[in-house]
């Protein structure tokens, strides 16, 4: 249920309840209507949660090394999301993709993150990211 969506039940609730019951908080007596209204006054000051700035490559190679043992992060392109990989050894990349022969730790995709992931630091003049170069070293 979004924000906005709550604010509608509960002022589907308040307008059409009619129950008179009081509520009590803070020693303060008020009744269904006017508690929801307060409730909805609080529901505007509700400040929404911005998404954090997309990380490189390399930063997440850092964050993901706090949990994972590994050396190299890549990231091949795969449809319809691209495929990240670790390794313990430094991968050689193939015709269109990460040779994945020796060294390899494992994968996943990045639709499996749940935040932005930013290449552009791999993107060419027309903005098409080079995957042959998306690779990160982390000691």
């Amino acid at each position: 249920m979004t924000l906005e969506e709550a604010k509608r039940e509960i002022e589907d609730w308040m307008f059409s309840s009619g129950d008179v019951y009081s509520i009590s908080r803070n020693s303060e007596d008020k009744a269904v209507g006017d508690a929801l209204s307060d409730v909805l006054g609080l529901l505007d000051e509700v400040k929404p949660v911005e998404n954090p700035d997309p990380l490189t490559l390399t930063e997440l190679a850092h964050e993901l090394r706090n949990i994972f043992k590994f050396r190299y992060l890549t990231v091949d392109y795969d449809y319809p999301a691209s495929l990240m990989s670790m390794w313990d050894e430094k991968p050689e990349f193939g015709f269109s993709c990460w040779d994945r022969s020796t060294g390899y730790l494992g994968d996943f995709s990045t639709s499996a993150l749940n935040i932005e992931l930013n290449l552009s630091e791999y993107a060419d003049e027309n903005g098409d990211i080079d995957y042959s170069k998306c690779i990160v070293e982390v000691e």
